[in-house]
C-alpha cells in the first residue's frame, strides 16, 4: 500500500499556503492609482483558496485619485475564467470597452469632486472542469501579470476532512418491547429471536494501514448471524480530492462470540464494516433481568439490563463497545393519588407594569388574588395509599416586598368550603393541624395558614388577596417588551401539609416591570410600532428618497384609535411637510384596508405631522369593534441630496390618546446615501446632553469662563458603501485642532466619560487599525490584509479641551466635527409688593410666592439653554425670587423678555395690580406684566440681568357718591333735584366701628378713596339744622340701583357693602372727582331727603316755615337759588324743570297720620333686607 510520510506532508502544505498567503495579497499594478484583487468565495482546502466550477468571482478594483484624469486602463484575464460582467459608467468613469477576456476602462476628465477612492468590479466566472485539480487564475492590468493559486473543485465532488477515529453502534438500541413479567416471573416474546441486531464498526484513517486489526466479543445470550459480515470504503487522491465510495471485502475469522480479522486501507479513508446477531440463549437473558427485578422493593418500579458487546481496533489498543438494553416496568399495585393535579396555586395575573419611587415602592401596590386549590377527592379510599389520614394545612408565606390585604372585607373567599377566621395562629402548620381549625384560617405577619381538613369530598378553591408595596429585593428576572424597564420575579410558595414529612410545594411566579419616566409615554413595540425603509438605498447627488413609515398599534392592549391619534415627529432637515398633498397614506383595520379617505392629515404648531382617523374611519371601527389590530403605512420624501452625503433618518413617533396624553412612542433610523461603490470617511463628537453622536455640540460653560465638561470623545467612521470592500483601503489622517489635547483611544461604551483612554493602536475591525503620533490620528489597512467591510468602523478617540475660546472644529476632508463652546447667562429677579406705592423696591418689602414667568427669546420665540433644553416657565420662591439660568449668550442687540403668566399667576396676584412703571433706574423700579433686557447686554459667559423685577401694589377700592333732595319723595334721583352738602357721612366696618368721616362737598359729593377689599357700611347724619327740615327719603325704590336712596329712613345706615373684584357697580369712569383707588370706586351708594311735613296748627290752616336757621342747597351742578318748595332753598339752576310742587300739608299731614297707624313697613331693596 502507498504511504505519504506525515512530517514531509505537513512540510510541504505549510510551504504552500505561504506562499499561496502571498500571492494573495492586493495586486498594486504599475498604472499609477490602480489596485486590484482577486475576490473568492472564502473556502479553502489546507490553506489553498478553493473556487467550484460555476463560479462568479469578482475581480475589484481600487482606483483613488493618483488616477491620470481621462486615462484607459486595460485589464486582460487568463485560462479556467471567462469575463462575464463589466461596471457600468459611475462618477469616476467614463466609458467600459469589453473585448472578450479583456476591457478598458475610461476615467473622466476632470476628476469629479468629493471622490478620494473607490472600486469598481470585474465579473468572472469558473470554467468547467472534469475533476478537481490544482489551478492558476491569472489576470493583467495594463500587460502587468497577477495570478493567485487556487484548487478548482469539481461540482460533486467532497474534499477528504478525515481524522483518526473509531467507533462502533448498533441498531436497534434497546429490546424493550420483548420484555413481560407475568406473576413476577420475566418471559420474553418468543419472537425475540427473529430481532437483528446490526452493529456497525468504522475506522478513519487520514493515513494508510497495512494488516490492521479488529476484534471483537459478543454477551451471553447472542451469537453471530452467519454471512451478515460486509464492508464500504471511501477514499481520495493523494491530495484529499475526487471522492471515491465502494465496497470492502471483510471476512474474520469467528469464533463462538468472537471474530478477529486484519484490513489494508489507503489513506485517507474511511472504513465502515457492519454485521448482524441474534438471541440465541433466552433463558440466560431471562435470568439477568429476573435478577435485576427481584432486587425491587415490594416487587415494582423499573428494572433494566444492557448487553453490551465490546470490539477492538489495532492490537486491542483502542476499545470500543455498543449495549443493547431491555427495560421493563411493573406498575404499582396501590398507586397514591396524584398530588399535582389535586394541590395548586394560580394567580390573576402573570404581570404587571408599576411605577416606583426612587425606593423601590411602587406607586400604587400591585393588588393580586392568589387562588389555592385543594382537591380532596383524590383520597378516596381505594387502597392503602388513597388514605387521608390528617387534616390538610396550606401554608403561603409572602416575601417580605409583599403583604396580605386582610382590610380587604373580601381578603378571602372560597368555594367548596366555608371559612373562618381562626382566634389565634400558631406559629406552625403542624399546630395549626389541629381538629379545632378545621375550615378556618389565620394571618401571621407575612404568613397565612388554612386548614381545609380532612374530609374526602371537599374540593376547596380559595382566593386570596395580596399586594406587592416594593420591588427592592426582588431579583431582576423574566423579560419585558417595553425598553429602559426592568422585570423583577415576584415569588410566592404555598405549602400543601397533607402527610409526615415533606409537604407537596406549588410555586406562581410573576412578573412586575418597572417602567421607566413615562413623561412623554412608553416605548413598548408590543403595543407601538414604527418602522421605515428606504425605497432607495443609494441616489445620485440632487436626488431624494422616499421612504415607507408603518405604524401599528396591536389588537387587545385597551387602545381605541378612534380617540387616539399619531404625532410624526419628522425631522424638519430631512423632509419638508410644506404641502401635505404630498404624502401618502393607507392602512388597515382589523384586516379591513384603509385609505386616504379615511384620514386627516394636518401639520401641528411644532411642524409634526399628526395622523388621525376622521368620520368614515372612525365609522370602520365603530363597525368592527375598538382595540383590534390598526395600522398606517405613509410615505415620506427626504430633501434633495446635496452632493456626496449619507443621511441619517431618525424618525420618531408618538401615539397620543384622550386629552393628548402621550401612550406610547417609538422610532425608527434608516440610512441613504448618494454615494456608490465609494468610501465615506465621517467625524462626529458624542453629546452627552442630546445623547447621540453630532455634528455640531454644543459645550456649556460655567459662567466664570470654563467648560462644565472639557472631556469629549470623537467617532472617526470609515464607513464602505456598495461594493467598496476587499481592498487595502488608503489610510485616513485626522489632524487634531491646536485646541484640544489627545487623550487615548477608548472603547464606544465609554463614549460619555472617555474612561480607560489608551495610547493605542487600535483594532476598530474589518482588518483597520488605528493610531495616534503627534496629535495626527490615522486609519489605515492592517498589513498584509484586505478591508472586511460590515457596517461603519469607528475610531473613538477621547481629547481634552485646552482653549476654549472660539468654536473648536476638526476637519477630515469634507467632514467635520465641532465644539462650539456655549456662553452662559442668566436673567432675574424679583417679584415684590410696592407697599409704599412709589414704584420702587423699598427696604423690606415682600416678596410674593406663586408667581409664574415665562422668558421668551429674542426671535419671539421659545428659549433652548445651553443644554439643548426647552426653557420652561419659573415659579418665585417665598421670597418673591425668580432666575432663568443656563441661557445662551446673545449677540447684536438680541435680547430676553420676561413675561408673567398672568393666567397662571391669577391666584398668587389676585389681592393686587401692578405698581407705577419705570420709576428711577432699571435696578430698583417696576415693569409691567413683562420686561426686557437692555439691547448689547449679556454677550459674555456669566453675565446676568438682575433688573426684571415686576412690583404689585394692593387693590384699593372707593365708595361714594351723593346726597341729594328728594323734592318729589319718590325715593329717585331725577334730574333737577338739589344736593344737599354738609352732611356727615361715616364709614364703618362689619363691627359697626367707624373707620373715616367725611362731609358731603358744595354739590352733596362724598367718597371714601383707596380702600382695602372687605365689607362695609356708609352711615349718612344729618346736621340738627338739617334734621329740622329734611328726613330721608325712602330707601331701595326703582331700578336703578345708582339712582335710589341706601339710607336706613331711621338711622341713615346703609347695608353692608362688599369691596372686592365680585362687585360689579365698580367703575374707573367717575366724573365728578379724581378717585385713587386701583380698583375703581362703587358710585351707588346715595342718601334722599325729603322736607318734614309742617305741622297744622288748629283753626288756621296756613303753611308755618321750619324752625331754625336756613340750609343751603344746591342743584347737581352744585349752584344755588330759592325753591318754592324748600323752605329757604336757593334757586334752581335753571335746568329740567321741577314737578310737584306745592304738595299741601294737609296732604302730607295726611301720609304720615296712615304711616303711624299701625301699619307694618317692609323695606325691600336691591341688596337684601335690613
Amino acid at each position: 500500500m502507498r504511504r505519504t510520510l506525515p512530517a514531509v506532508r505537513a512540510a510541504v502544505v505549510a510551504a504552500l499556503a505561504l506562499l499561496l498567503t502571498a500571492l494573495a495579497l492586493p495586486a498594486i499594478a504599475a498604472t499609477s492609482g490602480i489596485t486590484s484583487s482577486l475576490l473568492l468565495n472564502g473556502a479553502t482546502y489546507h490553506g489553498t483558496d478553493v473556487v467550484t466550477e460555476g463560479d462568479v468571482l469578482t475581480l475589484r478594483v481600487q482606483y483613488n485619485t493618483d488616477v491620470t484624469p481621462g486615462s484607459t486602463v486595460e485589464f486582460d484575464l487568463g485560462t479556467n475564467v471567462k469575463l462575464t460582467g463589466v461596471p457600468s459608467a459611475n462618477t469616476a468613469i467614463e466609458s467600459v470597452t469589453q473585448d472578450g477576456n479583456s476591457v478598458a476602462i475610461t476615467f473622466k476628465d476632470p476628476w469629479p469632486t468629493g471622490v478620494n477612492q473607490g472600486v469598481f468590479d470585474l465579473k468572472l466566472t469558473v470554467d468547467e472542469v472534469e475533476g478537481s485539480s490544482a489551478e492558476k487564475i491569472v489576470w493583467k492590468v495594463d500587460g502587468e501579470e497577477n495570478s493567485i493559486d487556487v484548487i478548482i473543485r469539481d461540482r460533486g465532488d467532497e474534499f477528504a476532512n478525515v481524522t483518526e477515529g473509531f467507533s462502533k453502534g448498533v441498531t436497534p438500541g434497546n429490546l424493550d418491547s420483548f420484555v413481560t413479567v407475568v406473576d413476577g416471573t420475566v418471559r420474553l416474546k418468543p419472537e425475540i429471536v427473529d430481532q437483528d441486531l446490526t452493529y456497525t464498526l468504522r475506522v478513519n484513517s487520514p493515513e494508510a494501514r497495512d494488516d490492521f486489526e479488529i476484534a471483537d466479543r459478543l454477551p451471553a445470550g447472542l451469537g453471530y448471524v452467519a454471512g451478515s459480515f460486509a464492508g464500504e470504503i471511501t477514499s481520495w487522491d493523494e491530495d484529499g480530492l475526487n471522492k471515491r465510495t465502494g465496497p470492502f471485502a471483510f471476512a474474520p475469522t469467528v469464533s463462538g462470540q468472537t471474530f478477529a480479522g486484519t484490513v489494508d486501507v489507503p489513506g485517507p479513508s474511511i472504513l465502515a464494516i457492519t454485521y448482524k446477531a441474534r438471541v440465541t440463549d433466552v433463558a440466560a437473558i431471562e435470568a439477568l433481568l429476573q435478577a435485576q427485578l427481584d432486587r425491587l422493593t415490594d416487587g415494582y418500579g423499573q428494572f433494566e439490563t444492557v448487553l453490551t458487546n465490546t470490539a477492538t481496533f489495532g492490537s486491542a489498543t483502542v476499545e470500543r463497545q455498543a449495549g443493547v438494553r431491555l427495560r421493563h416496568t411493573v406498575a404499582n399495585p396501590n398507586p397514591g393519588p396524584n398530588v399535582g393535579s389535586l394541590f395548586g396555586k394560580t394567580a390573576d395575573w402573570s404581570a404587571k407594569n408599576v411605577v416606583t419611587d426612587e425606593a423601590g415602592n411602587l406607586e400604587p401596590p400591585a393588588e393580586i388574588t392568589y387562588t389555592l386549590k385543594a382537591d380532596l377527592r383524590g383520597w378516596d379510599g381505594s387502597n392503602p395509599n388513597k388514605v387521608l389520614a390528617r387534616n390538610v394545612v396550606i401554608s403561603d408565606t409572602l416575601p417580605a416586598q409583599a403583604a396580605w390585604r386582610t382590610d380587604a372585607g373580601d381578603f378571602i373567599t372560597a368555594t367548596g368550603i366555608t371559612l373562618t377566621k381562626a382566634e389565634t395562629c400558631p406559629a406552625t402548620p403542624a399546630a395549626f393541624a389541629g381538629n379545632e381549625f378545621v375550615g378556618q384560617y389565620c394571618v401571621d405577619g407575612q404568613r397565612l395558614l388554612v386548614n381545609v381538613g380532612k374530609d374526602t369530598t371537599t374540593n376547596a378553591s380559595i382566593a386570596v388577596k395580596a399586594q406587592l408595596n416594593s420591588v427592592d429585593g426582588l431579583t431582576v428576572a423574566g423579560s419585558t417588551t417595553i425598553k429602559d424597564a426592568t422585570p423583577y420575579r415576584w415569588r410566592n410558595v404555598a405549602d400543601f401539609h397533607y402527610r409526615d414529612g415533606n409537604p407537596h410545594t406549588s410555586t406562581r411566579d410573576v412578573t412586575v416591570v418597572v417602567l421607566p419616566d413615562t413623561t412623554g409615554g412608553i416605548n413598548d413595540p408590543s403595543v407601538f410600532s414604527k418602522t421605515g425603509a428606504p425605497r432607495q438605498k443609494a441616489v445620485d447627488p440632487g436626488e431624494s428618497v422616499t421612504v415607507d413609515y408603518t405604524f401599528t398599534v396591536a389588537a387587545g392592549k385597551g387602545i381605541d384609535v378612534r380617540e387616539s391619534r399619531i404625532v410624526d415627529h419628522v425631522d424638519a432637515d430631512v423632509y419638508d411637510l410644506g404641502d401635505l398633498s404630498s404624502v401618502s397614506v393607507s392602512g388597515s383595520y382589523d384586516g379591513v384596508a384603509l385609505n386616504a379617505s379615511h384620514f386627516d392629515l394636518r401639520k401641528s404648531a411644532d411642524g409634526d405631522l399628526v395622523i388621525e382617523l376622521n368620520a368614515a374611519g372612525d365609522a370602520i371601527v365603530t363597525s368592527r369593534g375598538a382595540d383590534k389590530r390598526f395600522q398606517v403605512t405613509i410615505a415620506l420624501t427626504t430633501k434633495a441630496f446635496e452632493g456626496k452625503e449619507t443621511k441619517t433618518i431618525k424618525n420618531k413617533a408618538t401615539l397620543l390618546g384622550l386629552d393628548d396624553k402621550p401612550l406610547h412612542w417609538s422610532e425608527t433610523v434608516s440610512e441613504a446615501t448618494s454615494y456608490g461603490d465609494e468610501a465615506e470617511v465621517r467625524k462626529r463628537v458624542w453629546d452627552t446632553v442630546k445623547q447621540e453622536w453630532v455634528a455640531s455640540l454644543s459645550a456649556q460653560m460655567d459662567g466664570a469662563g470654563s467648560l462644565v465638561q472639557d472631556e469629549y470623545v470623537y467617532r472617526i467612521e470609515f464607513i464602505p458603501h456598495g461594493s467598496y470592500d476587499q481592498v487595502a483601503i488608503l489610510p485616513v489622517v485626522d489632524v487634531l485642532p491646536d485646541a484640544v489635547e489627545f487623550l487615548g483611544f477608548v472603547d464606544e461604551d465609554d463614549k460619555a466619560t472617555a474612561a480607560g483612554a489608551s495610547a493605542g493602536p487600535v483594532d476598530i475591525g474589518g482588518n483597520l487599525v488605528a493610531s495616534h503620533d503627534a496629535g495626527t490620528v490615522t486609519i489605515k489597512q492592517k498589513d498584509g490584509t484586505r478591508l472586511q467591510a460590515g457596517g461603519t468602523l469607528a475610531a473613538y478617540v477621547a481629547v481634552k479641551v485646552t482653549d476654549a475660546s472660539a468654536p473648536i472644529v476638526n476637519r477630515i476632508g469634507d467632514t467635520s466635527a465641532e465644539i462650539v463652546p456655549v456662553r452662559s447667562v442668566s436673567v432675574g429677579d424679583f417679584v415684590w409688593v410696592d407697599e409704599d406705592r412709589d414704584g420702587r423696591q423699598g427696604e423690606g418689602e415682600p416678596g410674593i410666592e406663586g408667581v409664574v414667568l415665562e422668558l421668551v427669546g429674542p426671535d419671539g420665540e421659545p428659549v433652548v439653554d445651553v443644554f439643548g433644553q426647552p426653557v420652561r416657565p419659573v415659579t418665585t420662591d417665598a421670597d418673591g425670587r425668580y432666575t432663568f439660568d443656563h441661557l445662551p449668550a446673545l449677540t447684536g442687540d438680541q435680547t430676553y423678555t420676561v413675561r408673567i403668566d398672568r393666567e397662571e399667576s391669577a391666584e398668587a396676584l389676585r389681592p393686587y395690580v401692578p405698581t407705577r412703571p419705570g420709576m428711577g433706574d432699571r435696578v430698583l423700579d417696576s415693569s409691567t406684566w413683562e420686561a426686557t433686557t437692555v439691547p448689547g447686554e449679556l454677550h459674555e459667559d456669566g453675565d446676568r440681568d438682575p433688573t426684571l423685577d415686576f412690583g404689585f401694589v394692593t387693590k384699593t377700592y372707593a365708595i361714594g357718591d351723593r346726597v341729594w333732595i328728594d323734592t318729589d319723595k319718590d325715593g329717585v334721583q331725577d334730574p333737577g333735584e338739589k344736593s344737599l352738602p354738609g352732611v356727615k357721612v361715616e364709614l364703618l366696618d362689619t363691627d359697626g366701628t367707624v373707620l373715616a368721616t367725611t362731609t358731603t362737598d358744595r354739590d352733596g359729593r362724598y367718597a371714601f378713596d383707596e380702600l382695602p377689599a372687605g365689607t362695609y357700611r356708609v352711615r349718612f347724619t344729618l346736621t340738627p339744622e338739617q334734621q329740622r327740615t329734611y328726613e330721608f327719603t325712602k330707601r331701595d325704590a326703582g331700578d336703578d340701583d345708582a339712582a335710589d336712596s341706601d339710607a336706613n329712613p331711621a338711622d341713615g345706615l346703609t347695608i353692608e357693602i362688599v369691596l372686592d373684584d365680585s362687585n360689579t357697580a365698580l367703575t374707573g369712569d367717575y366724573e365728578h372727582r379724581e378717585i385713587a383707588a386701583t380698583q375703581g370706586i362703587d358710585p351707588t351708594w346715595d342718601a334722599g331727603v325729603v322736607v318734614k311735613p309742617e305741622p297744622v296748627e288748629s283753626g288756621t290752616g296756613g303753611e308755618q316755615d321750619p324752625e331754625g336757621e336756613d340750609t343751603p342747597v344746591t342743584d347737581e351742578s352744585g349752584s344755588g337759588g330759592p325753591d318754592a318748595s324748600e323752605p329757604n332753598a336757593e334757586e334752581s339752576d335753571g335746568q329740567l324743570p321741577r314737578t310737584g310742587a306745592d304738595l299741601g300739608l294737609g296732604l302730607v299731614a295726611l301720609m304720615l297720620a296712615l304711616l303711624g297707624a299701625g301699619g307694618a313697613l317692609v323695606w325691600r331693596g336691591r341688596r337684601g333686607t335690613l
